[in-house]
């Protein structure tokens, strides 16, 4: 036996309007003797302050291919790459000569998840398609068009910002630009020279 079991509330089951009526009482009682201030640890306040906003669930992270693979591509649509916008991929991936061994797509829910799974693949070049995967793996908040055509080094990462395949069908002359950037990933990958 701890000395914890000894204690009542511990070992029954309280629940939330108990607590608040022993609070109250105990508010009351530090009040009646002058006491009008209340210390609360860090923890309490963070507990308070918290209380009563919604808790939004982390979305999950997913990635499908090898965990080898040379580019690893985040979708900021986490659509997988389904429908016309998958057909249009797969047909810039035949483009580059890059084999489905060699890519590996995730989601973006967040940096840190993101940043994770690439440390665990460390792969040669990260593409990040469309605006909200450019904005969680480069961290600039500025739309793809702003920042595309060039890498940047993140956390080790060679990462190259585009437009994902879902624009290129809303705006096909997006499509020379995409194509010059996937250029300069396969001079990075030496696929081409």
């Amino acid at each position: 036996m701890t000395p914890l079991d000894n204690i009542p509330f511990l070992t029954s089951t309280v629940t939330l309007p108990d607590i608040i009526d022993d609070l109250s009482g105990y508010l009351r009682c530090q009040k009646q003797m002058g006491l009008t201030r209340v210390t609360l640890s860090a923890r309490s306040l963070e507990i308070l302050t918290a209380w009563g906003r919604p808790v939004v669930p982390r979305k999950p992270f997913r990635h499908a291919g090898p965990a080898s693979a040379n580019v690893v591509l985040v979708d900021g649509a986490d659509t997988f790459f389904t429908g016309e916008a998958g057909a249009l991929l797969k047909k810039i991936l035949a483009a580059m000569k890059l084999a489905e061994d060699n890519i590996c797509v995730c989601n973006a829910p967040d940096a840190e998840q993101v940043f994770a799974f690439l440390q665990s693949v460390r792969p040669v070049v990260v593409i990040a398609l469309g605006d909200r995967a450019a904005r969680i793996v480069t961290g600039i908040q500025k739309p793809v068009a702003a920042i595309r055509g060039k890498f940047f080094e993140i956390r080790g990462f060679s990462v190259m910002p585009t437009f994902h395949p879902s624009q290129l069908l809303k705006d096909p002359g997006l499509k020379r630009p995409v194509w010059e950037d996937m250029q300069q990933v396969m001079q990075i990958n030496g696929i081409v020279s």
